[in-house]
């Protein structure tokens, strides 16, 4: 698992990141997203809802932590 530390970054980095994450390392099947922007607990689980993947939220923080299984359900 690899982890994006995207703590004291705002909307919509975090979001940005992760998408940018998955378009360089399609190999990686599970990420762990770290962020401290609140909005995030809004936007992260919208994506990967969207996008078909797999999402625990680890810590509803602040840090809000999430694991995000990037294998299609």
């Amino acid at each position: 698992m690899r982890t994006i530390d995207c703590t004291n970054l705002n909307c919509p980095l975090p979001l940005l990141r992760l998408k940018m994450f998955i378009n360089e390392n399609r190999e990686t099947p599970r990420i762990k997203l770290i962020t401290t922007d609140q909005i995030s607990i809004r936007d992260i689980p919208a994506f990967c809802k969207r996008a078909g993947y797999k999402l625990q939220i680890v810590s509803d923080g602040p840090p809000y932590e999430f694991i995000i299984d990037l294998v299609k359900i």
